[in-house]
């Protein structure tokens, strides 16, 4: 029976974790009387940007974990071999991608637009000709008018034959595979920023004291944040996690799906 590491136990148990974390805060902070620091502007804005780079570096950490936990889960592992299988698979007719992916972008058109029109009992042949273009149409329902014009304005991120081969969806965008780990990382890493340039000029502003003056409250005062952020830091690690194990990995999924179409497609020029 494989032996569980340390980080595979610390991260089965995460949420009891941050439960545990916050409840340190919450006791810890009896023990001080917090007020005003005094501090001078310059001051707050020194505290605050040590602390804003020492909040998104214990942020980063654990979405590096939460992300690389991902990757190697099972269900991420399998799903890459499948694709990286499927990918092979297709290799011998890879020529044929670029028309099966300007096909699929028509069909794909065509269907959204359908699905609008027909809101409002609207047929695509009546607006639109075979190759997606606008017929001269005279409407007189404003209704359906808003759903042609709405048809016209539909806008799709197109499919390209790198984006299926490549590893890895809006509801309304059948060829939005989800965002890359790059893109994931830096949305997050700038959300991050801005909560923690908050919490930095809070800590900053707000200082304690104990009756005695001594120095355990900065001590208390310090760790209270350390505490906090690591607390927040595990929670992006589970996000992170979810993150790769359900959306990316469903992502990768989707271009599995459109391979095992295309290997058809490809298959039925050989006939």
């Amino acid at each position: 029976m494989k032996r569980k590491t340390f980080g595979e136990a610390f991260y089965k148990n995460a949420g009891y974790v941050v439960v545990v974390l916050i409840s340190l805060v919450y006791v810890a902070s009896s023990l001080i009387n917090i007020s005003k620091s005094g501090k001078s502007i310059y001051e707050i804005l020194g505290t605050g940007v040590l602390s804003l780079i020492v909040g998104i570096m214990i942020n980063g950490v654990f979405r590096s974990i939460g992300i690389r936990r991902g990757d190697e889960d099972e269900r991420t592992i399998a799903t890459n071999q499948l694709h990286a299988q499927v990918v092979d698979e297709i290799t011998p007719n890879i020529d044929k991608l670029d028309e099966f992916c300007e096909m699929e972008n028509k069909r794909a058109l065509r269907e959204i637009r359908t699905r609008i029109l027909a809101s409002e009992g609207m047929r695509y042949s009546d607006y639109f000709d075979e190759y997606g273009c606008a017929l001269p149409v005279q409407i007189n329902s404003k209704a359906r008018k808003r759903a042609y014009k709405k048809a016209l304005r539909v806008k799709i991120k197109p499919l390209v034959s790198s984006n299926l081969t490549s590893d890895g969806v809006r509801a309304n965008d059948p060829f939005d595979f989800g965002a890359s780990k790059k893109d994931y990382t830096s949305q997050r890493n700038a959300s991050d920023a801005l909560i923690k340039l908050i919490m930095a000029i809070i800590f900053g502003y707000f200082g304690v004291s104990l009756a005695n003056e001594i120095n355990v409250a900065s001590i208390i005062w310090n760790g209270l944040q350390i505490i906090l952020y690591v607390a927040g830091g595990v929670i992006q690690m589970y996000y992170s996690y979810m993150w790769v194990v359900d959306d990316y990995r469903q992502g990768i999924i989707k271009k599995i799906d459109y391979l095992q179409k295309f290997k058809k497609f490809a298959i039925s020029f050989q006939q």
